[in-house]
């Protein structure tokens, strides 16, 4: 709207004289300053609305794009956690190759003594 409040006023205030009996001037005066008062701040806040729906929609969009940058930091360092896991599963692999090892190495020596005891307890009974 290219009318400033001054040329509106005087607009409203030609159009209501001569649309209706004007029996006092100043008070037809108030009025047109009131009625554009009214209009030009009902303006004013549609277009600070408008402003702050557009800071809104681009605080909304850069939210957005933080939190996708995020998404992804977090997926990163998700697979760093599947490789550690990976890791850890061969760590205990190893762990439980070498704990069946000495299982059977324990076994072997139990039976190996048990037997060499046996022997001895025999020989001496035999002599």
């Amino acid at each position: 709207m290219g009318l400033s409040m001054e040329q509106y006023t005087e607009l409203l205030e030609t159009e209501l004289e001569e649309a209706f009996e004007v029996k006092n001037k100043q008070a037809l005066r108030r009025l047109t300053l009131l009625l554009s008062g009214n209009f030009l701040s009902k303006e004013e806040h549609r277009e600070s609305t408008e402003a702050i729906r557009t800071d809104i929609r681009a605080l909304a969009e850069t939210m957005k794009r933080g939190f996708d940058v995020m998404e992804s930091r977090f997926e990163a360092i998700d697979k760093r956690f599947e490789a550690v896991d990976k890791r850890f599963e061969d760590v205990n692999k190893r762990f439980e190759d070498m704990n069946k090892r000495f299982t059977m190495m324990f076994a072997f020596i139990t039976v190996g003594f048990t037997i060499l005891s046996t022997v001895i307890l025999l020989s001496g009974y035999l002599r």
